[in-house]
């Protein structure tokens, strides 16, 4: 499924509980940049969220959805309940990446903003609780997925679709389970590539035999 064909089956319809829900307002327009497709229809900017320079996370931007299934945790740096999740997720991730490489990608969003909590001190709590992905500010991201409280983790699949939803603190192995459930519904590109190599190597055996 694609974008667009996301917008169209979904409008702005709330969200449901349960798997398969989507954006509180459908897919989120995130600013329009004035650009169209040969059609006309606006070609919309998935979400950006500021991400600062730490351990594992580097300054810039982290855009919603990605190429991957994407598990973002929402928290905020005085919860103690997301101090407690962080070793959880943490090891989920390194479960993850070890089997499905960058299939996989992790977020981290703190409610507080850059006023109400500096950079700097951001950096040292990710820091002391052993964080190592990608973590920066939330700007909307929760509001659009209509997620509420702290800490709360999410799954979400290529298309910008949330696929699972937990509030408090969640075991690794449930966290692994909900992102391999999304997993096993993507379709990812590797045949092109897996081909591409064949010949590759069935070229070079040729010239070999020459």
């Amino acid at each position: 499924m694609n974008r667009r064909e996301l917008l169209a089956g979904i409008g702005s319809v709330g969200v449901l509980g349960g798997a398969g829900t989507v954006l509180v307002r459908g897919l989120p327009s995130f600013g329009d940049d004035g650009s169209e497709t040969a059609d006309g229809e606006n070609d919309r900017n998935p979400l950006e969220v500021e991400t600062i320079h730490a351990e594992g996370s580097e300054a810039g931007t982290f855009a919603v959805p990605t190429d991957g299934v994407t598990t973002i945790m929402f928290f905020t740096t005085g919860c103690g309940n997301c101090q407690a999740q962080m070793p959880r997720l943490a090891a989920a991730r390194e479960e993850l990446v070890d089997k499905h490489g960058d299939r996989v990608q992790f977020l981290s969003a703190t409610y507080q903003t850059p006023d109400t909590l500096p950079e700097a001190d951001l950096r040292e709590w990710w820091t002391t609780h052993s964080g190592n992905w990608n973590v920066g500010y939330d700007s909307g991201l929760a509001g659009s997925y209509g997620v509420v409280g702290f800490p709360v983790t999410i799954v979400v699949d290529t298309d910008g679709e949330k696929h699972w939803e937990e509030t408090g603190v969640q075991g690794t192995d449930r966290i692994v389970g909900a992102v391999e459930s999304v997993l096993e519904t993507e379709t990812f590109d590797t045949d092109a590539t897996d081909e591409a190599d064949t010949d590759a190597t069935d070229e070079r055996s040729d010239e070999q035999t020459a």
